[in-house]
């Protein structure tokens, strides 16, 4: 029950950035023209979203046994998520919408030795399933992909990241949450390929359809981050990721939460 509620409360999560987005996209493009950063941020997440929203229902509604893997890979995807919505809530009501984190606090390097910690764990907990050998399905082939894809646009938007300390001195809250949300919901879909391999569960018709959409959007975004990278497009809303100026925004001090 504890993972099928995870899951749809990211899957909330998700659909609900979508719907901010899309929010922003309906009046920006007609001001600024076509956003391909945004329109492929929009389609993946309502299919991630939707795939953790489906997991979820029949987790909690069919009973499925399935592990603590599930249950952790969620609980740590889950806080960059609230936190980029926050933010991004707050923007709209007028608010600050992100915080600028000079340098790189004490507190911010026990965030990451957290995850370093989590991912430490799911690998502990996931080589005595492997172990036991995967009876792997060609309807995972979606999340194999996804698995991959997500990582990937995890390290562009890391690397994007970076650039900003070394041009700027320090991070953004929304633009490190943002980058945080692919790589754990990458590792998600690593899980769900073990745990139906190892005959958890069966993949279903709902979630199948949901996981197919989501390559090409991932596909879309991943090309839409790396071309934003290179230079070879240029996108209004890299404002997602970027810090404006840092001299504009508050600073976020130990202690101080978002």
């Amino acid at each position: 029950m504890i993972a099928g509620g995870l899951n749809v409360l990211l899957g909330v999560v998700y659909l609900g950035i979508g719907t901010m987005v899309a929010i922003d996209l309906e009046s920006d493009i007609r001001r600024r023209g076509f956003s391909h950063f945004g329109v492929a941020w929009l389609t993946i997440m309502y299919t991630c979203g939707g795939h953790h929203l489906v997991h979820g229902i029949h987790l909690a509604a069919e009973g499925r046994s399935i592990g603590n893997l599930d249950v952790l890979a969620v609980a740590v995807g889950l806080p960059a998520g609230i936190i980029w919505s926050w933010l991004r809530v707050e923007a709209v009501r007028g608010g600050r919408g992100d915080r600028f984190i000079d340098g790189t606090p004490g507190w911010l390097r026990a965030v990451v030795a957290g995850y370093v910690i989590a991912a430490l764990a799911a690998t502990a907990i996931a080589l005595p399933i492997l172990g036991r050998g995967l009876a792997l399905d060609t309807r995972l082939l979606p999340n194999v992909l996804l698995f991959g894809l997500y990582l990937g646009i995890g390290a562009a938007l890391w690397r994007g990241q970076r650039r900003n300390r070394q041009t700027h001195g320090g991070w953004s809250a929304s633009g490190l949450s943002l980058m945080m949300i692919y790589p754990t919901c990458g590792v998600m879909h690593g899980v769900y390929v073990i745990y139906s391999g190892a005959g958890s569960f069966a993949p279903d018709f709902h979630g199948l359809w949901v996981d197919w959409l989501s390559v090409p959007a991932g596909l879309y975004f991943f090309w839409a981050v790396t071309a934003l990278e290179v230079g070879t497009v240029r996108d209004w809303t890299d404002r997602f990721e970027k810090i404006a100026d840092p001299a504009e925004q508050p600073k976020l001090a130990l202690g101080e939460s978002v």
